[in-house]
């Protein structure tokens, strides 16, 4: 008995179409009830005008239902039990990806459901320039409405989140990664949430290009981060290995580190005119008055800085003056160290810091 091909063809079909019934009926069977009873009970949605943007966001995990009720509530659909039933013919019922979507009221189901399954949501960013301190940030902070400086300040210095996110210290000073980041609008307002990616971004770079030398030498990170805010802020473009070299020596020789940028942390705004009298003022940061590290990071270093700090240059310099063209000079011996200041800094009004025997300059003159 020959088979023909149409016969063949048309049996196919009638099996796909069965099939597609089943699937149909089953869909219906387990979705229907509950569609039509959620699209005839519920508060009455006030009508809003049509083609308003809507800042929607979706939940992690919500369900078709929930995604539905939402969108119906904020005015973006006139109708939860059409958009499910799209989505449901479509298939896409499992395919919405959560994050912040800008969407207009009185908009199609179809265009709303393209839209979500894409996933392409709204984001919001924010830069941390490297060598920024706890208050910058928090000026910062301030300035793009995510969190009042006094508040970022108090969190910045709350033990409990200390303790939680494995910072030694009195506050997160030194362990807020310099970065880009990427946020949700609607997580805008959790600074908390913003500050802990931060740490963890430090953790992370310190964990792997940092830590195994800083372990081999007995370093915690809490010195180390120390060290690397000093080198942050002094280093010009590719100088972070000299600097590094410069305390590490005087470190050795129990010399006090000198460095400018400590004089005035936490009392001055950072770039702010250094005076004799700021120099001479005695509080802990002071490394002018006080041997050795400050009693914490000045600053929030990045990469270059934190490695730089724990694998120094191999060289016996001792002092540091800034060339006026973004570079520094540096010098072994005092004498030579007072000529490059004398060159360098000559036209300068600040020529006046002298110290150690009436005649040093410092680590870091005019820097």
């Amino acid at each position: 008995m020959r088979v023909s091909i149409v016969s063949v063809f048309k049996s196919v079909c009638v099996l796909v179409a069965l099939a597609g019934l089943a699937v149909g009926g089953y869909l219906l069977h387990s979705y229907l009830p509950k569609m039509l009873e959620e699209a005839t009970s519920g508060r009455k949605i006030a009508p809003v005008p049509a083609g308003e943007e809507v800042i929607v966001s979706v939940p992690k995990g919500a369900s078709l239902s929930q995604v539905a009720a939402l969108l119906h509530e904020k005015g973006i659909i006139s109708n939860r039990l059409v958009f499910k039933i799209v989505a449901l013919i479509r298939g896409e019922q499992g395919k919405i990806k959560a994050g912040d979507y800008a969407l207009k009221t009185g908009s199609d189901a179809g265009e709303v459901l393209d839209l979500l399954i894409s996933g392409k949501t709204l984001m919001f960013s924010i830069t941390v320039p490297e060598g920024y301190n706890i208050y910058q940030i928090a000026d910062l902070f301030d300035k793009r409405g995510i969190m009042e400086r006094q508040r970022f300040l108090d969190m910045a210095r709350n033990p409990a989140l200390l303790k939680e996110l494995g910072v030694e210290g009195s506050s997160l000073e030194g362990y807020l990664f310099p970065d880009t980041y990427l946020f949700r609008p609607s997580e805008k307002q959790s600074g908390e949430k913003i500050v802990q990616a931060m740490v963890k971004r430090f953790w992370k770079v310190y964990d792997r290009d940092v830590r195994p030398t800083a372990d081999r030498y007995g370093w915690t990170p809490f010195q180390v981060v120390t060290l690397a805010s000093l080198i942050e802020k002094e280093a010009r473009m590719a100088e972070h290995g000299l600097v590094s070299a410069v305390f590490h020596n005087r470190l050795k020789k129990n010399m006090r580190l000198q460095s400018d940028p400590t004089v005035i942390y936490g009392i001055k705004a950072m770039g702010s005119r250094i005076t004799r009298a700021d120099l001479n003022r005695d509080h802990p940061y002071n490394t002018y008055v006080h041997a050795g590290l400050p009693p914490g990071p000045i600053a929030n270093p990045g990469k270059a800085s934190l490695v730089a700090a724990v694998e120094p240059e191999d060289k016996p310099y001792l002092y540091f003056v800034a060339r006026n063209d973004g570079t520094h000079y540096f010098s072994t011996t005092l004498r030579e160290h007072n000529n490059a200041v004398n060159m360098y800094q000559r036209n300068h009004t600040d020529l006046s810091r002298n110290r150690e025997n009436g005649n040093d300059k410092g680590t870091s003159s005019s820097n």
